[in-house]
């Protein structure tokens, strides 16, 4: 007789399929691609017969994975149609997750909308890093998330990364660097391109809060790589002899499917905020280069 399935093996199981890949499941799930690889084994042993046809580390359902497909599904939708049936006394909060960088120019707007529209609505928030964001989701604790993603999609906004500091220190011979603590993709950016220009670099300035970066950087105390929209300071110039960097890009992430056209989603509200707010900070010479007075965000990292 099988086994009872698991729900977090059902989820993984359609994170994977949705995703297309063990690597891009692994970074929604917030769970490493191995984690996931032993999941699919499990669930495999729990049906007794495999689901995929696997080629190298490409995994692709069979016949009887795509029969077992149809029924995760339908056992996830009865369970959050379940988690909705239970009453307004019991309802489920709206569960929120979002990095710092975007605390005040997309989360406090949107919390605004939602208390016009629902003065009654109950939330739950979570304030934090990308692979703690990440980890939430897959441990079904939030069911939206704005963070760093790989993922390309409608929801999805490149904004690109610049130096900030002093332009005093960019004469030092080591370049002391300002950060969040790791696991931060900004840090990892920034000692890639000093690293590929042969720069020398040492950490000056570790803080777990992305006000403390700012603090920091406005101190003199080192140059940090960021966004402008996450920041809120100036950047430095291209001409400021240090290696260009990259794009990142944010996404809204959402678990479970959103309200009717009339009734906008979380995840749509945060989504067109984000994209509003992408137009302003994506101009190599936008406000930020011009001097004009940027806004500030709440503290934390990405």
């Amino acid at each position: 007789m099988i086994q009872d399935l698991p729900t977090p093996l059902l989820r993984s199981l359609v994170a994977v399929v949705d995703c297309g890949s063990l690597a891009a499941a692994a970074g929604r799930m917030g769970r490493s691609e191995s984690a996931l690889s032993l999941q699919m084994s499990r669930l495999e042993d729990i049906a007794g017969q495999p689901l995929f046809d696997r080629d190298g580390r490409s995994l692709r359902l069979n016949q009887a994975g795509s029969r077992f497909l149809g029924h995760a599904r339908a056992i996830l939708d009865r369970i959050d149609a379940a988690r909705a049936d239970l009453g307004p006394s019991a309802a489920r909060p709206v569960r929120v997750g979002i990095v710092q960088d975007f605390v005040g120019t997309v989360l406090s707007p949107v919390l605004a909308e939602l208390r016009a529209s629902e003065p009654a609505i109950s939330l739950e928030i979570m304030i934090g890093g990308s692979t703690d964001l990440l980890r939430a989701m897959g441990e079904d604790r939030i069911d939206t998330a704005l963070c760093v993603s790989e993922l390309r999609g409608a929801g999805t906004r490149a904004f690109p990364m610049r130096w900030f500091g002093e332009t005093g220190l960019l004469d030092n011979e080591v370049l002391p660097l300002v950060s969040v603590a790791r696991p931060c993709p900004f840090l990892e950016a920034a000692e890639h391109a000093l690293d590929a220009a042969g720069r020398a670099w040492r950490i000056a300035v570790v803080t777990p809060s992305l006000e403390g970066a700012r603090v920091a950087v406005a101190a003199g105390l080192g140059v940090a790589c960021r966004t402008v929209a996450g920041l809120g300071l100036r950047p430095l110039g291209e001409d400021c002899r240090l290696p260009p960097l990259p794009s990142i890009r944010y996404s809204v992430l959402e678990r479970r499917q959103g309200r009717s056209p009339g009734d906008p989603s979380l995840a749509s509200r945060l989504s067109a905020r984000l994209a509003l707010l992408a137009k302003d900070y994506t101009a190599p010479h936008g406000a930020a280069a011009s001097g004009e007075t940027l806004p500030r965000e709440g503290s934390g990292d990405a």
